[in-house]
């Protein structure tokens, strides 16, 4: 277990994030001062034995909470802002920053958990510098698919550290301004220690396509639709949503919002100023019936097949007042997220036994990702000038080739350094080292309550789902041997399970001959299930043993 650190000097220290999709969190650490640079939220690949959440790390930022001035975020996707929620209280409350959108969205999410009474929210300005003694915090604007999307500058006696975040190099974004790159090349100017910067896209060549773009070919889908367009997207991707609610109004189409993430996130945006729908565009289900129908496009969430969201509600006519019809466009305007091609596929599918067209992105451009490839990767690189680079975002490989494409660009790979979670880097007088990782382990969460970090209950239940249970039951009658039963489920086919049961009740009878203790009599019969599971048959089900008296 890593106990609380007292540092003196610099020390960056990627949580989270950096062999993963998702669950960002990083650290810059100044000799007693701790900065928090986001806290995300992912979801378990495959099978998850019932856990909801992952969260980063905790228990050294926990062992360390008197250390944190601040928690700062960089934007509202829930991968960099979404673990707040279950842990503010856990670090002590400390102050959170953000731009008004985050705020906005982060303050929801508090209301949700019932802690919003004791943060502390702070807006900042994407121009304003936050001063914490003699360390400087400042800001600039990046494109991303949502909202007021920051990088992060730190500024300390050592040196300046600067965050990415999530961004693209979009030169017509919409609803607001393309990635201050002259504030980046500023800093560059000044002189960058480390950057820690997007991977996420290192495979993908050239430079990442606008939302403009994308925006258009919508519209000419909408345009050309007979009936409704119906476009499925993550409830995230703020900046389409505006984009729609625009194109309706240029269209003079009508847009019906379905699914509760939707509606909060369209809210927010509008209350921000950062979305202005005008009366009349966006209407309720008690406008539907005076909508002909190719003057109407609907906005849901369930374009990854998410069993509960409204597309695929719609889609098998479990929705309230909605279903798919024969003269429907539904455009899929999101990418694929990996673990989720067979629910996808499943919900096209459904979609398509209903007659209406499916329009995706293997037919036309009907979404862009949110970050930068391989070029943008360069010019942000090359624009920041650091002394060293952190390639962040995604698993190891994405890292890797980051590197490969900044290094062959004319950065020298010497000063690339693909990390780990937990990964310690110091620095010292301009000079970086490595220093020994920190034992880290993600928090799982079921439902809303994270498991304590020796928690077995996980364990048990993987032990379970590969050689089921053994429970066994040891009976006393007075003046009788021992008695055993034993269930064994989940273990085997019917006929293998019996013969083990079978012999385990004759190596029970065998070995346990009488009752003195309680205690003593459930450790001889573990012994017995553990030398025979184990030892003869090389198998782990989980074990219970109950020990009855009568008489």
């Amino acid at each position: 277990m890593n106990k609380e650190t007292k540092n003196k000097g610099l020390r960056v220290i990627p949580l989270s994030g950096a062999e993963t999709v998702g669950l960002n969190s990083y650290v810059v650490e100044y000799d007693d001062d701790i900065f928090v640079i986001d806290y995300g939220v992912t979801f378990p690949a495959g099978e998850s034995y019932g856990v909801d959440y992952l969260l980063p790390p905790l228990e050294w930022l926990k062992q360390n909470k008197k250390r944190i001035k601040a928690i700062i975020v960089t934007h509202a996707h829930l991968d960099h802002i979404g673990g707040i929620p279950f842990v503010i209280d856990e670090l002590g409350y400390p102050p959170v920053y953000g731009s008004p959108f985050s705020v906005e969205y982060l303050k929801e999410k508090l209301v949700e958990a019932k802690k919003d009474k004791h943060t502390k929210l702070f807006v900042t300005g994407k121009d304003d510098v936050l001063t914490f003694g003699n360390i400087k915090v400042s800001f600039f604007h990046v494109t991303h698919s949502i909202p007021q999307a920051y990088g992060v500058c730190i500024e300390t006696p050592e040196g300046r550290v600067v965050y990415t975040g999530d961004y693209k190099l979009d030169p017509h974004p919409i609803n607001e301004q393309p990635t201050e790159m002259h504030k980046i090349e500023e800093l560059g100017r000044k002189g960058v220690l480390v950057a820690l910067a997007d991977s996420t896209n290192a495979f993908e060549p050239g430079k990442s396509k606008s939302e403009s773009e994308i925006l258009e070919n919508l519209m000419d889908i909408i345009k050309k639709a007979k009936g409704r367009t119906i476009i499925a997207t993550f409830s995230s991707l703020v900046t389409r949503l505006g984009g729609v609610i625009e194109a309706a109004k240029k269209l003079n189409k009508k847009v019906l919002v379905t699914g509760r993430s939707l509606e909060s996130n369209i809210k927010i945006a509008t209350k921000i100023g950062y979305i202005h729908p005008q009366n009349g565009v966006l209407v309720s289900r008690k406008d539907l019936d005076k909508i002909p129908d190719n003057q109407l496009i609907i906005l849901t969430t369930g374009s990854q097949g998410e069993p509960m969201a409204s597309l695929t509600r719609i889609a098998n006519n479990k929705h309230s007042f909605l279903s798919i019809k024969k003269t429907d466009t539904v455009i899929m305007s999101s990418s694929i997220i990996p673990n989720n091609v067979l629910e996808v596929q499943k919900l096209m599918d459904a979609i398509a036994r209903r007659g209406a067209r499916i329009v995706n992105s293997k037919l036309m451009n009907v979404h862009v990702s949110g970050h930068p490839n391989q070029e943008d990767m360069i010019t942000m690189a090359k624009a920041l000038n650091a002394k060293y680079y952190i390639p962040v975002h995604g698993f190891t490989s994405f890292a890797s080739q980051h590197r490969l494409v900044l290094s062959e660009a004319g950065i020298p790979e010497s000063s690339i350094f693909v990390p780990v979670e937990g990964g310690v880097f110091s620095f010292k007088d301009g000079i970086m080292v490595q220093e020994k990782k920190l034992e880290v382990e993600e928090v799982k969460v079921i439902e809303k309550t994270m498991l304590p970090t020796n928690e077995p209950l996980i364990a048990d239940r993987k032990a379970m789902a590969s050689d089921g249970v053994c429970a066994v039951t040891v009976v006393e009658r007075k003046g009788q041997k021992p008695q055993f039963t034993v269930n064994l489920k989940g273990f085997a086919q019917a006929d293998v399970t019996q013969e083990v049961m079978n012999s385990l009740k004759q190596r029970l009878s065998n070995n346990i001959t009488s009752m003195k203790d309680d205690k003593a009599v459930k450790k001889s019969v573990y012994a017995v299930l553990g030398v025979y599971f184990h030892k003869k048959l090389g198998r782990y089900p989980v074990l219970a043993v109950d020990v009855v008296r009568e008489g």
